[in-house]
């Protein structure tokens, strides 16, 4: 207070300093309401662009395997134009005549003992290796039922040839392409199966029977320099991305009761260590990684392909049944799931085959539709041929 000042006006003085500090202090606390608020806003626009961001990702994820499956149904088609018959279904045997194929087997219906057999065993019966097998014939003349072609004779140590100084038989190694299969689908192999005692040829046929015997008077030994020329089939994919095609190590069946299931240790990518050193088998894979599965309907008899077994549909495959419906797009199949739950769909009834992904999360349920506890088969990927 000056000298000589009013009380008063001291007084005054003083109530509209503590009014300014008042108003600067409401003023401050406004701001910082207002700042949060403006962060409350911004996190959730965040989210839902993070969100947004993250559907159209699995979306473009989902675009690009049914891109493949779509070129695959395609080549399929182009396969089928040419040999009469869809591909067989090719894998690891459970039975003590096969196994030797490593995922080249020519798969029979699994042996299962249950309530349902039909139901069980079609759960199982697909193959992860058929595809790349048939589309694009990966390997040489031991992969094609000829036999194997040694460089320069079978030597000991090996020696490699010049393309020049082979003949055609021994020149028989293209990157891609195959002889034909012949009637049976399986390089003419279960025209003449070579099974020990009590073998029956439609429990599957194994890659050691591939037998080119029945092509005249060319023997079996295991291995085979004979001269050997045909059309050679093949590829029926243009494949531009090599991230698509894997090959598979120590290739099995999952012990899990009635249902088994295909199984692998490790998946190699072009660039893996190992990659192309093992003669492993080729899969065709999805976006993520997951190796896709071919579904087909069953044969009466292996020997001959072009005939379905019509006990059989693959609407009765759970994996395959959609997690969602559209209205009118549900039908009942002959066997429920583990949920009392029949619901397919009339395009599964209809088709002979499709094609079959994991999804992002890479599971699915072989035994229900809908797994509300995992929520597995929520985002199968399924594409049926005709």
């Amino acid at each position: 207070m000056e000298v000589g000042e009013p009380t008063s006006t001291v007084h005054r003085k003083e109530s509209i300093d503590m009014l300014r500090l008042e108003s600067n202090t409401r003023a401050r606390a406004f701001t910082i309401t207002e700042m949060l608020v403006t962060v409350g806003v911004i996190v959730i626009l965040a989210g839902i662009l993070i969100t947004t961001l993250s559907k159209a990702a699995r979306t473009a994820q989902q675009g690009r395997t049914v891109q493949l499956m779509n070129a695959i149904n395609d080549a399929i088609s182009r396969f089928e134009t040419d040999h009469g018959y869809i591909p067989p279904v090719l894998g690891p045997q459970l039975t003590a005549a096969g196994g030797i194929g490593h995922g080249r087997d020519l798969l029979g219906l699994p042996p299962v003992n249950g309530a349902n057999p039909n139901f069980q065993q079609q759960q199982s019966y697909y193959s992860l290796t058929s595809l790349p097998e048939f589309l694009l014939g990966y390997d040489d003349r031991r992969m094609d039922g000829f036999g194997y072609v040694p460089q320069g004779g079978n030597p000991s140590p090996p020696i490699t040839l010049a393309p020049s100084d082979m003949n055609p038989g021994q020149r028989e190694h293209p990157a891609l392409g195959f002889r034909s299969p012949g009637p049976d689908g399986f390089w003419n192999a279960t025209l003449n199966p070579r099974f020990g005692a009590g073998g029956n040829v439609n429990d599957g046929v194994s890659f050691s029977n591939r037998n080119p015997g029945n092509l005249g008077n060319i023997s079996y030994t295991g291995n085979n320099d004979h001269t050997l020329q045909g059309k050679v089939y093949g590829p029926y994919l243009d494949l531009k991305d090599d991230t698509v095609i894997g090959e598979v190590q120590s290739m099995a069946f999952s012990d899990s009761g009635a249902v088994e299931g295909q199984t692998w240790d490790q998946v190699l990518l072009p660039g893996d260590a190992g990659y192309g050193t093992n003669n492993n088998p080729k899969v065709f894979l999805d976006y993520w990684g997951n190796p896709l599965r071919y579904y087909r309907r069953p044969p009466v008899d292996v020997r001959d392909p072009r005939m379905f077994d019509d006990n059989f549909s693959l609407a009765e495959v759970i994996a395959l049944r959609p997690s969602s419906f559209e209205p009118g797009a549900d039908v009942n199949s002959r066997f429920e799931d583990a949920n009392g739950d029949s619901s397919a769909s009339r395009a599964l009834i209809a088709s002979r085959y499709a094609l079959f992904s994991p999804g992002a999360d890479g599971k699915s349920a072989d035994d229900v539709r809908i797994d509300a506890d995992n929520d597995y088969n929520a985002d199968n990927i399924v594409e049926t041929g005709k």
